[in-house]
């Protein structure tokens, strides 16, 4: 968000500029491989609008949100969880015998 609010971000999916009071945000850097099709929108600024009608939108979702469940699960069993419009939110999974509410 540093980037966005410094003014010095573009969106990576129609490039123009992201002005500081517009609805923006970050997407989670959660990809390595520089070969991979989405690795370009991980860590990258995006317009909410842009994101929100972008045809590849719901698959980025479910790979960041399996990564998430798999590899970045918390002392308290919680993970980050991206929404179908981009928030990101703590979901919790529990282990198997241990119960909760997930």
């Amino acid at each position: 968000m540093d980037r966005i609010e410094a003014g010095q971000a573009y969106c990576a999916l129609c490039g123009v500029a992201i002005r500081p009071d517009e609805d923006a945000f970050v997407t989670p850097g959660f990809l390595a491989d520089d070969a991979d099709p989405f690795w370009r929108f991980s860590d990258a600024p995006m317009h909410r609008a842009c994101f929100l009608v972008w045809e590849r939108r719901k698959t980025f979702v479910a790979r960041f949100n399996a990564m998430a469940r798999e590899q970045l699960v918390a002392d308290d069993f919680s993970h980050p969880h991206m929404t179908s419009d981009g928030h990101l939110e703590r979901r919790w999974a529990w282990p198997p015998g241990l119960g909760g509410d997930a």
